[in-house]
């Protein structure tokens, strides 16, 4: 049996992290050496500088183990894992569209046993129908597409804290970042981090370009459960659930939000609860409860 193309297309901070650890566990699952390959946006927008970053910063990971180690087969194995990171980075690097390299390095992890190799990026999340069209035509159809969602609010606020942390880091005050960042998010104009909540755009470019049977919609407040579990896995043609690890997967950096932030957060981001439940019926609780948290500032 020919294995799938699975494209986790986000959501960002929506454990997509954990999510690669499961499938890379799965005798039935194959990944790339690298869990993003940012391959489309980077065709897309015709930029790649910052997905080459992505990938280097995978290479100097491996190249840091293999000095550390003096195990041959690990030696061994890191080797073959740089080689194939640099194939992803002379694709990525190139900025132009190639879907046969593309295909053929999918193929590469792919044995015998495989049911499905994944392709997990969640900046995918912001890309036009007309790349999607595209990626569901590859590997002769046999492609899926998962989009995973977290509570807006809560995970609009992870990628904040993460912005703020990293500020802090190239010296910002604290208090300055904080309340940068959020005006930020929360001004008309564009933001990154805003644009990874629009998810009724992503699932309306994603509907006019994938047929129904190709994609999969998950809340991340489920994807946890065995009942979520069993339920991917037989989208995915494999024979066993997935299970993934028990610990959690790129936490938060434990910045909490106080209540005049959670309120002007959840107010932004009313017409994503109002759509995603008009869409897909009942909430989660957790997504309940933001909901209701807009509701009183209006």
């Amino acid at each position: 049996m020919a294995a799938t193309f699975l494209y986790c297309i986000g959501a960002a901070k929506a454990g997509t992290t954990w999510l690669a650890r499961a499938l890379r566990n799965h005798d039935q699952a194959a990944l790339p050496p690298i869990k993003e390959t940012h391959y489309f946006d980077s065709v897309e927008n015709s930029s790649s500088i910052w997905a080459l970053d992505q990938l280097i910063r995978v290479r100097s990971d491996v190249r840091a183990e293999m000095a550390a180690s003096s195990d041959d087969k690990t030696r061994a194995r890191n080797t073959r894992r740089v080689q194939e990171i640099d194939r992803w980075l002379a694709l990525v690097g190139a900025q132009c569209r190639n879907d046969a390299m593309y295909q053929n390095l999918m193929m590469r992890p792919v044995g015998p046993a495989h049911r499905v190799v994944a392709d997990v990026t969640p900046a995918y999340a912001l890309l036009k129908s007309d790349t999607y069209a595209r990626m569901a035509a590859l590997n002769e159809g046999r492609t899926r597409f998962l989009m995973i969602l977290r509570d807006p609010v809560d995970r609009l606020w992870s990628n904040i804290a993460m912005t703020v942390t990293r500020r802090t880091e190239k010296g910002m005050p604290f208090d300055a970042a904080r309340a940068t960042v959020l005006a930020e998010v929360t001004s008309g104009k564009d933001n990154p981090e805003r644009a990874r909540s629009d998810y009724v755009g992503t699932l309306d470019r994603l509907e006019n370009a994938v047929p129904a049977d190709q994609r999969m919609v998950l809340f991340f407040e489920d994807l946890f459960q065995s009942e979520t579990l069993t339920k991917l896995s037989r989208f995915l043609g494999l024979d066993t659930p997935l299970e993934g690890p028990k610990e959690r997967i790129n936490a938060g950096t434990g910045l909490q939000m106080n209540s005049a932030e959670r309120a002007q957060l959840a107010d932004l981001l009313r017409p994503q609860y109002s759509n995603i439940q008009s869409r897909l019926g009942s909430l989660p609780q957790r997504w309940q409860d933001n909901l209701e948290e807009s509701m009183v500032t209006s």
